[in-house]
């Protein structure tokens, strides 16, 4: 091995030193090994993803954690999931666009806000 965990030697490569003990994985949960590739530990847990909302764990390429609860989409607009690629958030509402003119959402790339009133084009 390449490590020692007490007096015994093991590989770092497949194996972590938990509380003393030799277990499978590259990092502890309290006494227990697991992947990090897979899983994480939350409160003591192990469990499925890279990131954790509560007890509970997610994947964040595809989930975000949203007041304790685990919602599609990469940000929050409140307690509700969205992505940002598609919409923003206005005033506590998911609106498609990327800007706020108000509680309505636009694209900056096609409008403008003016006033509170959305325009096409680049010019008030």
């Amino acid at each position: 091995g390449n490590a020692c965990c007490g007096s015994q030697g093991y590989s770092t490569s497949s194996y972590a030193c938990c509380n003393g003990l030799i277990v499978a994985g590259n990092a502890c949960c309290g006494s227990q090994g697991y992947s990090t590739s897979s899983y994480t530990c939350c409160n003591g847990l192990i469990v499925a993803g890279n990131a954790c909302c509560g007890s509970q764990g997610y994947s964040t390429s595809s989930y975000t954690c949203c007041n304790g609860l685990i919602k599609a989409g990469n940000a929050c607009c409140g307690s509700q999931g969205y992505s940002t690629s598609s919409y923003t958030c206005c005033n506590g509402l998911i609106v498609a666009g990327n800007a706020c003119c108000g509680t309505q959402g636009y694209s900056t790339s096609s409008y403008i806000c003016c006033n509170g009133v959305i325009k096409a084009g680049s010019v008030c």
